[in-house]
């Protein structure tokens, strides 16, 4: 009996060893993920959107920060972001929170993306080299310019959930793809609501195909109690989607027709087409994505041979991106509407149907890529170099990309840097005006800012009475968005021929805006024609911009 007790302590005592050097690698393998996706996304504080997402989330946690803010106080699109975020954000500084909140989502998406690639690749330096290859892709690849490694915003998180649901599918596990993309939904309804639409259009074609010839990537065989659990499962996605789906269905509520088809066309045309619009992409994305999507196919069938169930997982995985293909195919079609019904098009085009392919297809070519450099026969079928060289020039080509990226980290010492948010402004002077504005003025003041500052409310705590990057997401704050700014630096009512400036339109213009929006100061830039006559005080300025008291 002692001898048979030793022997079930040494099993036990093995298992638990193996299962801490398991997890240990795993770890290290997250850690090395998490380094590759840090370094392209550690851009200076505040990055693009972080100005609007953090400040939101601040306000949502302490409704006395901003008090009175316009965009601050629209309805919020993504509340639950802000209830997980807005504690944190309140409880530091936003320089703080921000670079925190960045950690974490690429953790989640380090994460995230080693459990996508578990069932496609079977070793770790694969996944490694897959993560490096998709951080490349996102960066270059993408037809409506979606990105998924950058600042904090709730969009980061949603696509840590979407490549979990990514393995589980792999896995042929459904129902938790579907908790998965439930949970993505409740934090970005566009970014888990499309996965939502995806998985279920993969299942369908995996179904189809199992009916059909016995297809290797049927369902496995599911357990006696399987039939309860998934319908807690999925009655529990179908709740946290209505978290994030809910709240985006009202933001049209209290507007008529008209007001929606407005802000629809707002939306879509003029604040974010490069987005939303197909025919306004910049040059070259699109031809970029398709190459992308051609490429990745080359690839694919170019994958050494696998085991059944790796086989099976791969199936499973190139449905559910070619069901997103088939989605952003749709957003072409609708495209083609404009012409014929614009508002119908517009409608419906602001729910960017480009979004999911843009980030599966470099998710699908850099998978491919691996599994093919993995392989020294893959890679003899396609060039007659020696593999271990081929594999060296990409790492080479990878590094070096590396290099590049790393111009734009905010290491120590490097003062020169600008963040994307200030790319608009004189960003060393504007700092300096923020700093002194949140330093010597009313904590309830409104200002007038220049048209290309995203950061005001960021550095400052007060009020700003419009900013581009600003904008609400309810029809109703959406139009009144528009007519502030029309009013604050239009001259013929449009966005084609604004001022930098609402002064550049005359003092005039300048206090009739000022009373209509209650604005008390303004920030207005030295060189703007005029302003040394303005009939109004100055109290600070530096070699860039000048504060006003307008009342």
């Amino acid at each position: 009996m002692a001898r048979e007790s030793d022997t079930t302590n040494a099993a036990v005592a093995h298992t638990l060893e193996a299962s801490r050097a398991g997890w240990a690698r795993a770890g290290l393998e997250v850690l090395a993920i998490l380094a590759i996706f840090a370094a392209a996304g550690a851009w200076p504080v505040p990055d693009v959107n972080e100005t609007a997402y953090l400040t939101k989330a601040r306000h949502y946690a302490n409704a006395a920060w901003g008090n009175g803010d316009f965009f601050l106080e629209t309805p919020d699109a993504h509340g639950v972001f802000y209830l997980l975020m807005g504690p944190l954000a309140a409880a530091v500084s936003l320089e703080q929170a921000a670079w925190i909140g960045r950690w974490l989502g690429w953790l989640a998406l380090a994460s995230g993306f080693r459990w996508a690639t578990l069932p496609l690749l079977a070793q770790a330096w694969p996944r490694i080299l897959a993560a490096a290859l998709f951080s490349l892709a996102l960066r270059h690849t993408t037809a409506a310019g979606e990105w998924v490694i950058g600042g904090c915003e709730s969009k980061v998180f949603a696509w840590a959930l979407v490549l979990v649901a990514i393995g589980e599918i792999g896995w042929g596990r459904f129902v938790s793809a579907w908790l998965s993309l439930g949970a993505a939904t409740a934090l970005h309804a566009i970014v888990g609501g499309w996965g939502l639409v995806a998985l279920v259009m993969s299942w369908c074609g995996n179904f189809l195909a199992s009916r059909s010839n016995g297809d290797s990537g049927a369902l496995p065989a599911a357990p006696k109690n399987a039939p309860l659990v998934s319908v807690v499962l999925v009655a529990a996605g179908l709740l946290l989607a209505a978290a994030g789906v809910v709240p985006a269905l009202g933001l049209s509520s209290g507007a008529d027709a008209a007001m929606r088809a407005a802000a629809a066309k707002i939306h879509v045309v003029e604040r974010l087409s490069h987005h939303l619009l197909l025919r306004t992409f910049a040059d070259g994305m699109v031809a970029r994505h398709l190459l992308a999507i051609l490429l990745w196919w080359f690839v694919r069938v170019r994958r050494p041979a696998v085991s059944p169930p790796e086989q099976a997982a791969r199936k499973r995985v190139d449905r559910f991106i070619l069901a997103s293909l088939l989605i952003s195919l749709t957003g072409v079609a609708i495209s083609l509407l404009e012409p014929f019904a614009a508002n119908v098009a517009y409608s419906v085009l602001r729910f960017y149907w480009f979004r999911l392919a843009d980030v599966l297809v470099p998710f699908g070519l850099a998978t491919a890529a691996a599994a093919v450099l993995a392989d020294n026969a893959a890679i003899g079928g396609l060039v007659s170099a020696r593999p271990a060289v081929v594999r060296a020039v990409f790492a080479l080509l990878l590094c070096l990309d590396l290099a590049r990226e790393s111009r734009h980290w905010p290491l120590p010492g490097r003062t020169a840097l600008t963040a994307r948010s200030d790319t608009k402004v004189d960003a060393l002077a504007w700092r300096d005006i923020c700093d002194w504005v949140a330093a010597n003025t009313p904590a309830d003041a409104n200002f007038l800012t220049p048209r290309g500052a995203a950061s005001f409310t960021w550095w400052t705590g007060r009020r700003e009475v419009v900013g581009w990057k600003n904008s609400p997401q309810d029809a109703r704050s959406l139009v009144e968005w528009r007519q502030r700014f029309v009013d604050c630096f239009a001259r013929d009512g449009s966005f084609a021929n604004m001022e930098r400036s609402t002064a550049a339109l005359g003092a005039d213009r300048l206090t009739t805006v000022a009373e209509k929006y209650d604005a008390t100061h303004a920030i207005i830039p030295v060189d703007v024609p005029g302003v040394d006559t303005l009939p109004f005080e100055r109290l600070h300025a530096n070699h860039g911009y000048a504060v006003y008291r307008l009342k």
